[in-house]
């Protein structure tokens, strides 16, 4: 019947684009009926969007995204070539949308919308709209879509047998809304595991139902038109009421990574594991299984420190490019290769040092190799992995590693260079590693090809390295010389984190600088208060949030502060991320990285994590966060 043919041609044009251009979690049903097209439709590919694309050099909010896509893209765990951002130009307000090509597509219109939410609020706004477009690309949620343009290519009778059966039907809009209530979860997880705050998304003046509700360019609480239209805005709003309850619980959950980093970057790394424990149980992926690993490693690495430094241990004393720790024990000694003055034998309680290094090795590698199963596509785990077995003096599994996988995976590049030097020289072969550092010292411009690793600390890490040779071999002027060397490139390439690091090894300077006045606060808050009493209540907002059958409390402000209560109502982290803000010194949210070092001097420790790069001062017990080399917060903690 006609009436049929013409309900089943519609039906095939709301499912392909209700399971694929545009997500439900912008466009209502009627949207998609009334002006989309069929499945052969240019439209689905990156090659038609091309024309209407903005180039972050000429466009300063598409820049923008492209920044904080790029944050994204640390955490994506996937076999896939990860996907491509392009922001178009579009008279159809704001709207984002994933491609069956791999190209996700965002209007420069929801750029300015997460702008009208306040600019210290955007970037995470933001990082939310893109991490719901990468989970949908993560989830495969678009095979609908590919399976529309195969058989678009197809002719008339088999397109009529394919497409025969396909209705539309509340299962399918069932369907659909799962999926979109599954990449709400999956954004928002995503977009903590990299630094971003998920509160900003549901706190305050909720952007999250904001944005479901809107349709193109009428909001719901504006719309009085259509029946239709109505219907959608009321089905807009159960959803994102449904959908709310659901994120509010995974926001609080996500909190305890947080309180896993800042755990593991005051040296706490058995609370950190604690914390990335529990919350892994909930959210098991590759970045809480290698932070985890990262525990385990870097007690082992104190370990090694403490066997070369207190006992005489003559080895090289590598650095291994998970943190940055520039306090004069990590910058080795001056043991000789040929005759060492020190001890060579252990003493029992040597021993035990060594046992225990060994032990936290083993549980690192099973971490990393966790990690690996999870994700097999994910260079970093690699080199963590062979990082483990350089620091057990396993030569020969690292060779297999890197070698016999990471090359054949990744090729080669500096970090895998870098790798083997150091494994020749635990070998003995001098001519062989003198020679390997050589060739990546004189590369510092290209080094920059290794994605799992920031340019700054790979460039640090093959410095330090040669540095560290060089001084096991005895010669202590060439490692100067190299760190003078970097100091100047540093200089010359307005690097002022890695300029200060480097300067640090040659003068052996203070640290950090002990300045006037009051210790750092969140808002008048130390850690060990007891209460808020300092904070105005009703700015705050509070969840609960279990550990293992303990009540704390989570407390934020209005301005972006963070701050836990433990059972006894004592403030056992306090931190600030987004918000208008500025510490004791003067330093503020949005600030250069540089900023930090000129007003505190270089930090004891520079961590790099998937959640970006942190500055830790034992002097104040603060870390500062740095996210696209800029301040993005900080928070409190007691050093061990």
């Amino acid at each position: 019947m006609p009436g049929n043919e013409q309900y089943r041609k519609k039906s095939i044009r709301v499912v392909c684009f209700g399971l694929g251009l545009l997500s439900m979690f912008l466009i209502p049903a009627y949207a998609w009926s009334d002006s989309l097209a069929p499945p052969e439709d240019p439209r689905q590919s990156i090659t038609y969007w091309r024309q209407h694309t903005l180039s972050a050099e000429e466009d300063s909010l598409t820049a923008m995204a492209q920044g904080v896509f790029q944050v994204l893209l640390r955490a994506w765990d996937n076999t896939r070539l990860e996907p491509g951002l392009h922001v178009v130009k579009s008279s159809s307000g704001p709207w984002a949308a994933s491609l069956a090509d791999g190209n996700i597509l965002l209007s420069r219109a929801a750029i300015e919308t997460c702008l009208k939410y306040g600019k210290h609020r955007a970037e995470h706004l933001l990082a939310f709209v893109l991490a719901h477009e990468l989970a949908h690309q993560r989830s495969d949620d678009l095979w609908h879509q590919r399976f529309f343009r195969l058989i678009g290519e197809q002719g008339q009778e088999v397109k009529s047998f394919m497409l025969g059966n396909i209705k539309n039907d509340n299962k399918l809009w069932q369907d659909i809304s799962q999926k979109e209530n599954q990449a709400d979860h999956d954004g928002l997880i995503l977009m903590a595991s990299v630094g971003y705050d998920p509160y900003q998304v549901l706190d305050k003046k909720d952007f999250f139902t904001a944005w479901v509700e809107n349709i193109w360019q009428t909001s719901c609480s504006k719309s009085k038109s259509k029946k239709e239209k109505n219907n959608a805005c009321q089905q807009a709003r159960h959803r994102a009421l449904r959908a709310h309850v659901q994120l509010k619980g995974v926001a609080t959950q996500s909190t305890l990574y947080q309180m896993g980093l800042q755990a593991f970057i005051a040296g706490r790394y058995e609370l950190a594991r604690r914390y990335f424990t529990v919350y892994g149980r909930d959210f098991t992926n590759r970045a809480v299984l290698t932070a985890i690993g990262q525990t385990y490693f870097t007690q082992a690495l104190n370990n090694y420190r403490q066997l070369v430094e207190e006992f005489g241990w003559a080895k090289p004393v590598y650095y291994y490019p998970i943190l940055i720790d520039a306090s004069a024990s990590m910058s080795g000694n001056d043991s000789t290769h040929a005759v060492s003055s020190k001890r060579t034998d252990l003493s029992s309680a040597a021993r035990k040092i060594k046992k225990k290094m060994q032990q936290n090795i083993q549980q690192s590698i099973e971490y990393f190799e966790k990690a690996i199963k999870l994700e097999p596509n994910n260079p970093k785990t690699y080199l963590l992995l062979a990082f483990s077995y350089l620091l057990d003096q396993n030569s020969y599994m690292v060779r297999g590693i890197i070698q016999g996988k990471y090359l054949s995976l990744f090729g080669r590049d500096a970090a895998s260079d870098m790798i083997l030097a150091m494994t020749s020289g635990l070998e003995g072969n001098i001519d062989a590693t003198e020679k390997a550092f050589e060739a990546l010292l004189v590369r510092t411009s290209t080094l920059h090809e290794v994605k799992s690793i920031p340019d700054d600390i790979l460039l640090y890490s093959v410095y330090h390295n040669s540095a560290a040779y060089a001084r096991y071999l005895g010669k202590s002027e060439k490692a100067k010389e190299l760190w003078q060397k970097l100091a100047m490139y540093a200089r010359d390439n307005g690097k002022p984190v890695l300029f200060q690091l480097a300067v640090s090894h040659i003068n052996k300077q203070t640290l950090s600088k002990k300045l006037a006045g009051q210790a750092p606060t969140i808002h008048g808050v130390r850690l060990g208060d007891k209460g808020l009493r300092s904070l105005n209540r009703k700015t705050e907002q509070n969840d609960n949030l279990w550990i293992e059958g303990d009540k704390y409390q989570i407390y934020r402000t209005a301005n972006g502060g963070h701050f836990i209560l433990d059972m006894n109502n004592r403030v056992i982290n306090a931190w600030q991320y987004a918000g208008i803000a500025k510490m004791n010194q003067g330093i503020v949210i949005g600030d250069k990285s540089e900023r930090a070092i000129k007003t505190l001097g270089t930090p004891n420790r520079q961590i790099h994590l998937m959640s970006g790069e942190y500055l830790a001062y034992d002097t104040y017990g603060i870390a500062i966060h740095i996210l696209q080399d800029r301040i993005s917060g900080w928070f409190l903690y007691q050093p061990e």
